[in-house]
């Protein structure tokens, strides 16, 4: 599936063994550019901020998350896949 889908249908991502609720607008999966920012959000006091390039690099994982270099496990989950 792909990996903007995923996102744009997602409530919550986990990050590592963090779940942050983004405030991120929807991003189209026929005409995003690279470098549009995908994933914008505050994590650990600080900022994760990923562009539609750096999904899009992500590994996917056989539970169905994401390895991402530099950021590390990535789950895209809505509320219903959280009880």
């Amino acid at each position: 599936m792909n990996i903007l889908r995923l996102l744009n249908e997602s409530e919550y991502i986990q990050v590592n063994n963090q779940f942050i609720k983004p405030d991120h607008p929807l991003v189209s999966e026929e005409y995003a550019d690279d470098d549009d920012v995908a994933i914008d959000a505050r994590l650990d006091g600080g900022e994760l901020i990923l562009t539609v390039a750096e999904l899009e690099e992500a590994t996917p994982l056989a539970d169905g998350g994401f390895w991402l270099e530099g950021v590390g496990y990535l789950r895209f989950l809505s509320r219903a896949g959280l009880h």
